[in-house]
């Protein structure tokens, strides 16, 4: 019979857990949809969309 262990699930490096990740990701997505509506309103031209990393595909 083959028995496996059960390792610990390891945290980051810097101690964030996997709920900071989920609201990074929001905060990210959050903030791209706000530069996304400035450039729309014609407040930020393609290349400021461009360097804050949000590109149209």
């Amino acid at each position: 019979m083959n028995k496996t262990a059960n390792a610990p699930v390891a945290e980051a490096a810097n101690g964030a857990k996997k709920d900071d990740r989920l609201a990074r990701f929001i905060e990210k997505v959050t903030a791209d949809k706000e530069s996304v509506d400035l450039f729309f309103d014609g407040k930020i031209t393609r290349d400021e969309l461009h360097a804050r990393g949000v590109r149209f595909v």
